[in-house]
């Protein structure tokens, strides 16, 4: 029989010494230790029990208070607390510890024990997984990051004191602050205003303003700048994506290139597309695509832990989209809204950028866009860091009064229209202030060009050198 790694020694003192002078030490100790480190089960009940007598501020931490409340308290087969730890086994408490001089030293011998148990208990289910033969590397690796990130969760907790921060990480912290000043988008008229720091970004728009191929620019744009990006896509494969790269390229070198990403899927060519694929190759970009089906928020976090942590720079995240990510949750409602929490928590732990594309309600087709524009926007509008979301920039023409047959009309016709005339809206910005940016959408070309707002007064079709082919584009 293998000895158990635990010093029950050491968890009968803390518990003594938790009893002394009131429970003076109580709030040193539960910074330490939950109830879960201990080892034996009657100490976990004598400390979960100490640490709720003590919030309680009702009556001071003591033996006779201890066994109150364990007296009074039952588990859910109605038997007493006092009962389940033993009457003599809790009397011979007072007797370990007669100093608490020792008491957070000893805790901190019983978390490592803790976490070692729990290092064990990880190394075991690993080598158990790998002799069955039954999982892929891959998976046991995604699952064993899981693993020890929960672990580590436990362990990267922080209490503050904010005068020894404010002497000590305070300017740490703000120097990596300032890295991500200079970080830049590639959208000149982006980059003028948000200072792109690590948190969750949402970007939305209706169908037809180009929200993926937007995201996918963003990403091909920040991994030219030396940007570790990764594109979750649960809708469009590599295929479509890397076309869309190649017909963008083929554009701006030449404006009258006549090869979208649709005809360059079905077999279109021009010697310039070698080149292309030559140079990106040879680049070496950090740009990674993961092709998603089934995968709820849970499994994709298991299958990016291990790309976005301990990491020399963290990456840029993209998903697409956020409400066709599967999920066990039945109502849509709290299906986004778990999914939007669980991904600002892993990003905040692993100070990763997260991208991340959303529909709009229906009812706001034809409406500016607005906060109320996303769908279920309880928690994006809460949690999101930035929200960003793209609109026709016809939707700022309409008066009041101007019927709805009448605007349907104008946004069909603006839909038509190459280029289009698109405005990204900042609705939120946890880093400065809210903006508007603009942009011509050449959608056909899966490209779009910043601009100015002056410039949309000029434009009222195509520009005579640009000739545009009918696409049969499929672009979420």
């Amino acid at each position: 029989m293998s000895t158990p790694i635990a010093n029950i020694d050491y968890e009968k003192f803390v518990l003594s010494a938790m009893l002394l002078r009131d429970g003076e030490i109580v709030p040193d100790i539960a910074a330490i230790l939950k109830p879960e480190d201990f080892y034996r089960p009657e100490h976990r009940i004598i400390f979960n029990a100490i640490l709720q007598i003590d919030a309680s501020k009702d009556t001071p931490v003591n033996m006779l208070t201890l066994v109150n409340f364990l007296n009074d308290s039952k588990d859910e087969h109605g038997v007493s607390f006092v009962d389940k730890v033993g009457v003599d086994y809790l009397f011979s408490l007072p007797q370990v510890a007669h100093t608490t001089a020792y008491a957070t030293f000893y805790a901190k011998d019983i978390k490592d024990k803790s976490d070692l148990r729990k290092i064990s208990t990880i190394a075991n289910k690993i080598a158990t997984d790998a002799n069955s033969g039954l999982k892929s590397p891959l998976d046991i690796i995604a699952e064993s990051a899981t693993h020890f990130s929960a672990f580590s969760n436990i362990q990267n907790s922080r209490i503050s004191d904010v005068g020894k921060y404010l002497m000590k990480d305070f300017w740490q912290d703000v120097e990596t602050q300032k890295a991500y000043s200079l970080r830049s988008t590639g959208f000149s008229n982006i980059d003028k205003y948000q200072i792109f720091s690590p948190g969750l970004y949402v970007l939305g728009a209706i169908p037809a303003c180009g929200k993926t191929t937007f995201a996918w620019q963003l990403a091909e744009q920040l991994a030219i700048t030396g940007e570790n990006c990764i594109f979750c896509s649960y809708e469009m494969s590599r295929l479509e994506l890397a076309s869309k790269t190649i017909a963008r390229q083929l554009f701006i070198d030449n404006p009258n290139s006549s090869l979208t990403s649709a005809q360059i899927r079905k077999g279109g060519w021009s010697n310039h597309i070698s080149n292309i694929v030559n140079d990106f190759f040879h680049q070496n970009y950090n740009l990674r695509i993961i092709e998603l089906q089934n995968e709820t928020v849970d499994d994709l976090l298991k299958i990016l832990r291990p790309l976005c942590s301990n990491v020399d720079k963290a990456p840029v995240v993209f998903i697409d989209y956020l409400q066709i990510m599967p999920s066990n949750n039945v109502n849509t409602k709290l299906a986004i809204d778990d999914s939007v929490r669980k991904l600002k928590l892993f990003q905040r732990e692993t100070n990763t950028t997260f991208i991340v594309v959303s529909s709009l309600n229906r009812t706001n087709y034809c409406a500016p866009v607005s906060f109320e524009s996303f769908k279920e926007s309880g928690n994006i509008e809460y949690t999101a860091d930035v929200i960003w979301a793209l609109q026709l920039y016809v939707m700022n023409t309409f008066k009041d009064g101007t019927g709805i047959s009448q605007i349907r009309k104008t946004v069909d016709d603006a839909k038509k229209q190459q280029p289009r005339q698109l405005q990204l809206k900042c609705l939120k910005n946890r880093q400065g202030s809210n903006y508007d940016s603009f942009f011509f959408y050449y959608s056909a070309f899966d490209y779009f060009q910043p601009c100015d707002e002056s410039d949309f007064e000029e434009v009222e079709g195509p520009p005579e050198k640009i000739s545009v082919p009918v696409e049969d584009e499929r672009d979420q």
